[in-house]
């Protein structure tokens, strides 16, 4: 398990479990006395609460890993009725059986008003809970989609300022542009050229979270990857997530060539350095990256064209990336579009 998964996992239980309690105090400041209080709690504390934890976490776990493969590929307001279906159908039934354990098999509380509580909510159904508990399922499921259209680290930033003002910090990008874009999309249609980049995106897509990758944005054919993390492991990272992108394009060459006649490759830049950070805009907000390393990752990949290779690498990168299981061979000095100075550029053997 990733580590970006057990994040969003351990998210969406905390916002299940606060939107329970809060619907049980709710419902308790209408039918507990003063004198119930401290029964309730200290049963809750001590015999349910762990049974509300667990719950919540089956929860956030069917959501991260079931109910987002399922629904990948189909529209933002399909994905989140769907989901908010599927939520409130899960907290349903883990709920009633929650309840059937508390009130059968569960130790009862010396407090005849707090199992009157946790039986009735095991046995009701009104209009109260499911109003409620819809409504909830609903808001989640539109956060998840929000953050998953913004990336989750994007959104949190967003929310909280953190480039409000803009920031300095190291990044690795990866610039990835699909070779004779403009022959392709002559030959099969713009529409079908359109579905055949969606696909190489979803394709990428899978590969994300398990290098720790970020997507920073999609511009036409071209995506670009970013990674936080300035070290030797995310630098493997960046070039496993490649060479693993690279081999399931060429696996899916006959799904390639059978719906679109064609086998998609890209052309890849990678770059390493210093970059300025910063919220920009207004009706559309959005986190930016503006330094020489963008220009530097740009300039390689439409290099990759001119001198014939796959992938290749700024002179920075490659001294962050020392690791053996790939080597990185230096091609030659070349004066990048936009540079004063000339760069080193490597290549990867593998």
């Amino acid at each position: 398990m990733k580590k970006k998964q057990i994040i969003r996992i351990l998210t969406l239980a905390l916002m299940w479990f606060i939107a329970i309690l809060a619907f049980d105090i709710v419902l308790n400041i209408k039918v507990f006395e003063r004198g119930d209080w401290l029964p309730y709690y200290q049963y809750t504390f001590t015999t349910v609460l762990p049974l509300i934890l667990i719950y919540c976490v089956i929860i956030s776990v069917s959501e991260v890993f079931f109910m987002r493969a399922m629904l990948r590929d189909y529209p933002f307001a399909v994905v989140v009725l769907t989901k908010t279906v599927l939520q409130f159908a899960v907290i349903y039934v883990v709920h009633f059986l929650g309840a059937y354990f508390i009130t059968q098999i569960m130790p009862l509380s010396p407090n005849d008003a707090v199992n009157t509580h946790y039986a009735y909510l095991g046995t009701s159904f009104n209009a109260f809970y499911v109003t409620y508990f819809f409504i909830v399922s609903f808001h989640f499921s539109l956060y998840a989609q929000v953050s998953r259209k913004f990336g989750s680290t994007n959104l949190f930033d967003i929310i909280k300022g953190t480039y409000f003002r803009p920031k300095e910090d190291e990044r690795i990008f990866m610039f990835l542009d699909l070779n004779q874009s403009t022959t392709i999309a002559e030959e099969i249609g713009h529409l079908k050229y359109s579905r055949l980049i969606q696909k190489c995106f979803t394709k990428l897509t899978h590969h994300i979270d398990n290098y720790d990758a970020e997507v920073y944005q999609y511009v036409g054919d071209e995506a670009v990857l970013t990674w936080r993390n300035s070290n030797t492991k995310a630098a493997r990272q960046c070039v496993a997530l490649y060479a693993v992108f690279k081999d399931n394009l060429l696996k899916a060459a006959p799904e390639f060539e059978k719906e679109f006649g064609v086998t998609p490759k890209f052309k890849v830049g990678v770059s390493f350095g210093t970059v300025a950070i910063a919220e920009v805009g207004d009706y559309k907000r959005d986190i930016a990256f503006h330094g020489t390393v963008l220009n530097t990752g740009a300039r390689l990949c439409q290099l990759c064209k001119e001198i014939k290779e796959d992938i290749l690498f700024s002179d920075s990168f490659s001294n962050l990336e020392k690791s053996n299981a790939h080597h990185l061979e230096y091609v030659g000095d070349y004066m990048l579009t936009g540079r004063r100075t000339l760069e080193k550029v490597y290549r990867l053997v593998l």
